[in-house]
């Protein structure tokens, strides 16, 4: 993105959108988001990718369930950006999809095998819906990243740069157009 640009990157692996984790303790998105908008406030543009945890087979959501656990953070972020007089825009990704090679690897029984390709598989859909009824700006992840071969889950080096370089030009798209 250049100088012109600080990142503030809050990932978390295991993070779910808005679901209590019975087994892993507080990684709800839901309340971590508005300290942490809190924290770094003022923000040009707020990004959220979240959604991947939430396929984990103890918690049985679709797709659309996962969806609407992120649209509540994206409504959680717009009431706080309301409070503070800021129109701030938000980027939704919908998170990449499962691959099919899941049951032979080690995730399967976490995420519920071939049930998380078939869930995964309709992120971008309501993820996109859901985008577009909150206002927000949209990126399919899957468009350009897709999952390693050794856990059929998670990003390798060579999708995370395309993934990135994609974001980057979404951003800088953003901000110009915020800025109109």
């Amino acid at each position: 993105l250049g100088e012109d640009f600080r990142v503030i990157e809050e990932g978390l692996g295991g993070r779910t959108t808005v679901w209590e984790d019975p087994v892993e303790n507080r990684m709800s998105g839901r309340e971590y988001l508005l300290p942490c908008l809190g924290s770094h406030w003022p923000l040009d543009l707020m990004v959220l990718m979240l959604g991947t945890n939430d396929l984990k087979a103890r918690f049985g959501l679709e797709a659309f369930d996962i969806a609407a656990g992120a649209e509540n953070l994206v409504c959680m972020a717009k009431d706080f950006f309301r409070k503070v007089g800021k129109d701030t825009p938000i980027l939704v990704l919908s998170p990449i999809e499962v691959a099919e090679e899941i049951e032979t690897l080690p995730f399967c029984d976490i995420l519920g095998g071939s049930s998380a390709v078939r869930r995964s598989r309709d992120f971008p859909r309501y993820f996109r819906q859901m985008a577009e009824r909150n206002g927000c700006e949209f990126l399919d992840a899957s468009d350009y990243a897709k999952p390693c071969s050794l856990d059929g889950l998670h990003l390798d080096a060579e999708s995370h740069q395309r993934l990135g370089e994609a974001v980057a030009a979404k951003i800088a798209e953003i901000c110009s157009d915020h800025k109109k």
